[in-house]
């Protein structure tokens, strides 16, 4: 069994204790600056991410300021009974702010034929002895069942409802019975005046199941036709060949349910949509003074007490110019004005919506300096220039398109911040490298000093041991004796 040897054991002198002082000397040298810039690398990168994770939060409250969402309007419909509804409605954008009454006078319906009565006895009555085809046809569109010989009533009911080509039409069987016997029901779902379901064959086996016969007489008979449906706006008439009315008035689309009671309509508002606008521009003022507070904080510098002390450490970013050029270039886009848009409302400041003295946007109440706080310019832009506030913010060279321009350069994939923190990971894995290296170093400087401090401690017990021999040796001598004993 092999023996522990122990540095220091053979002299007795605390040379473990002083190789360990010298190996922690050296890794605190080497680890120190390491591990700072570790540190230094850490925080920039996490700061770096939170720059951009706030601009990219104010560039998307910026984009809910687009023209489309800037000029929504609000449709808003009194039905004539509260628990149903009558019509239902939608505006685009460029739809003029109105009122009107609107009376649905009928809903849109398709057509509905019936065989002749007694033509069958019941649904497995055979329809044909011998093949042929049935084509069904509506507005245009059509279908063909293949009939085959024998086939019952039932059967064409199935074959039908379950043609892959079937356009909108419902087979029925009514089991009537008596001498009026089974009635095959057919109702198309295709609505509008003169869009009747035709049947036709090539069969004259075939014509009691159809309108159109290639022999004598057809057995299928027409017994509610297909009609548009009609509505009253402001008392003019309008039809249409689906319960969908687009453009009755511009840019207005109307769906109508149900007929309106007699003397009692619907009624229709179109209104601009000032609630949502002006809830999204004070998100985008507050979300770009949530980025001014984050730049700040990123930027700040360190803090120190009377005494000396670090009161508050230093931004992720302090000495950082990126972050504060940035949000100079922003300020400088929001208080430009901006072409092609209104003469009376080209810029934030005609808005109402100015910068502080803390570099912070706001709404002013303040009449310090002018009789006409931000507050009137912005209530009065809403009441009177809604449209324009659309071209201020959403225009081809509004200040949306602005901030996208410049923003989209820092916070894209590839772009300035994604730039910046491939620098940054790419700086921690060389540190990683670096801290890897030292390791080995101090590795191979502890093994270094060892083997050099065993060797000194194995010579230091060797003279040790000659001394203890060469006194052992005097000591025995008699001369050396007497004169110890006198």
């Amino acid at each position: 069994m092999s023996s522990i040897n122990f540095l220091g054991a053979a002299s007795g002198l605390p040379l473990d204790e002083l190789v360990s002082s010298f190996v922690n000397a050296e890794r605190q040298t080497k680890f120190s600056r390491i591990e700072k810039t570790t540190s230094t690398l850490n925080a920039s990168l996490s700061g770096v991410g939170q720059l951009k994770s706030a601009l990219s939060g104010f560039l998307d409250a910026a984009k809910k300021l687009t023209s489309d969402s800037l000029k929504a309007r609000t449709v808003s419909i009194t039905q004539p009974e509260a628990d149903k509804t009558f019509i239902e409605a939608t505006a685009k954008n460029t739809a003029a702010a109105s009122s009107f009454e609107i009376k649905v006078n009928q809903l849109a319906k398709g057509s509905r034929l019936e065989t002749t009565d007694g033509s069958f006895a019941d649904a497995s009555a055979v329809i044909s002895n011998t093949a042929g085809n049935l084509t069904l046809t509506a507005d245009g569109k059509s279908f063909t069942v293949e009939v085959t010989a024998g086939m019952t009533l039932n059967e064409l009911r199935l074959k039908i409802n379950d043609s892959a080509e079937n356009f909108g039409v419902n087979a029925n069987i009514l089991n009537v019975g008596g001498t009026t016997g089974a009635k095959l029901v057919l109702n198309s779902n295709i609505t509008g005046t003169n869009n009747d379901l035709v049947i036709s064959n090539d069969n004259a086996e075939l014509d009691a199941l159809s309108t159109i016969p290639s022999g004598a007489v057809a057995g299928l008979n027409l017994t509610s036709a297909a009609r548009d449906a009609q509505i009253e706006v402001d008392g003019t008439v309008f039809n249409s060949s689906s319960n969908v009315f687009t453009d009755v008035v511009q840019d207005i689309s109307l769906t109508v349910k149900n007929v309106t009671p007699t003397g009692n309509n619907a009624k229709l508002d179109i209104a601009t949509d000032k609630t949502a606008a002006e809830t999204n521009i004070n998100s985008f003022i507050s979300s770009f003074n949530a980025l001014v507070a984050q730049v700040n904080d990123l930027t700040r510098n360190r803090i120190l007490g009377a005494d000396g002390s670090i009161t508050l450490e230093s931004g992720a970013l302090a000495g950082d110019s990126l972050p504060r050029n940035v949000l100079n270039q922003l300020r400088g886009i929001l208080g430009s004005t901006v072409p092609d848009s209104s003469q009376g409302l080209n810029s934030l400041y005609a808005l109402g919506i100015t910068l502080n003295k803390d570099g912070n946007l706001e709404i002013s109440t303040s009449t310090e300096f002018n009789t006409e706080t931000g507050k009137n310019r912005f209530d009065n832009a809403l009441d009177q220039k809604y449209d324009e506030i659309a071209k201020l913010f959403g225009g081809e060279a509004g200040l949306v398109s602005q901030l996208d321009s410049l923003l989209s350069e820092y916070t894209k994939t590839g772009g300035i911040l994604s730039n910046r923190q491939d620098t940054l990971q790419s700086q921690l894995k060389e540190n990683t490298k670096a801290s890897e290296a030292a390791s080995r170093y101090i590795a191979s400087y502890e093994d270094s000093l060892r083997k050099r401090y065993a060797a000194l401690d194995s010579l230091l017990g060797q003279m040790q041991r000659q001394q203890a021999s060469v006194t052992a040796a005097l000591s025995s001598l008699p001369k050396f004796s007497s004169n110890s004993s006198s």
